[in-house]
């Protein structure tokens, strides 16, 4: 859903590993990755998988929290969060800090296997009682989206492998 210049700025929340900030490297020619992840240990992965872009200066990773991300305000062209919303400490209050260091007429993109539908496995239910999993609907989305500030949200659904993507703007 992004639609690359090369030139951005590009921050990615809950960057775990660091594979999908990897990904994103293959577009940016100018412009900088960042990620962010509040475990120290996928800090160090992410460095590790990432050591390439990170030694160029074409990529830094650093620890902290969608809480209070240690960024300025309108810093990134682009945001993406792959598997960690669920998970976030306050998901609709969050959003509005995602917003905050999104530049005007930026991207965010949330993206994620786990969402209220009538697909969900009796697997993946139980792990969302279990672990307490912030589980909303597409028209959910739409609306914290909404009332954290962006513009424009847009709800895309794959259906094969049934993840969504929320496509909110600045």
């Amino acid at each position: 859903f992004f639609h690359w210049q090369g030139d951005e700025d590009v921050l990615d929340i809950g960057c775990g590993g660091g594979a999908n900030l990897h990904r994103m490297s293959s577009h940016i020619e100018s412009g900088h990755l960042t990620g962010v992840d509040y475990a120290k240990t996928s800090v160090e992965t992410s460095r590790q998988t990432n050591a390439d872009d990170i030694a160029a200066g074409k990529m830094t990773v650093c620890e902290g929290s969608v809480e209070a991300l240690p960024f300025s305000d309108d810093a990134f062209d682009k945001i993406t969060t792959v598997e960690s919303f669920y998970f976030w400490p306050n998901p609709p209050e969050n959003l509005k800090e995602v917003r905050r260091v999104l530049k005007q007429g930026g991207t965010f993109l949330l993206i994620s296997e786990i969402y209220d539908h009538p697909g969900l496995s009796a697997e993946v239910q139980e792990n969302i009682k279990n672990y307490h999993l912030y589980n909303p609907t597409p028209e959910t989305f739409k609306a914290i989206f909404r009332a954290a500030g962006f513009r424009s949200v847009a709800v895309n659904i794959e259906e094969e492998h049934g993840w969504i993507c929320i496509e909110g703007t600045k």
